[in-house]
């Protein structure tokens, strides 16, 4: 399933904002900007145009690691139901970083596997290598 171009569009163009916010020290605008994307996301699960990439994209900008996991779940539900392969493994990376951030190592690497194995199923060498350096940094 492709990200409809507006959808993507809008996404991105917030998530800018919230990096440039954040690289200028404005928290006020960064929160802002943060709940504007929550919204959006919302609205467009209640439209029926959810997209995992809304979710990891909030997981992503979401400082409380607890609540980005919850995101990031989402997402990979819905990644998982639509066969995207390519987005169960990057998703499943942020998992694992989020739970290193938790301090449980065990859980972080579990999932860097369930990543690794899904990304061997891509042509994305990027992430493959990204993975695969997460492995090496958690053994």
């Amino acid at each position: 399933m492709e990200i409809p171009q507006d959808v993507y569009d809008h996404v991105v163009g917030v998530a800018t904002e919230m990096a440039n916010a954040s690289s200028h020290g404005d928290t006020r605008s960064q929160w802002r900007l943060h709940d504007q994307l929550r919204q959006y996301c919302d609205a467009l699960a209640v439209e029926g145009r959810d997209h995992p990439f809304l979710w990891e994209t909030l997981g992503d900008f979401t400082s409380d690691s607890g609540v980005a996991i919850s995101y990031y779940e989402r997402a990979l539900r819905q990644a998982q139901q639509l066969g995207l392969i390519e987005g169960e493994a990057s998703i499943l990376l942020e998992l694992a970083r989020r739970h290193v951030d938790l301090a449980e190592p065990e859980r972080a690497y579990e999932l860097a596997r369930r990543a690794d194995a899904a990304a061997r199923q891509t042509d994305d060498l990027d992430l493959r290598r990204e993975i695969s350096q997460f492995l090496l940094e958690q053994s």
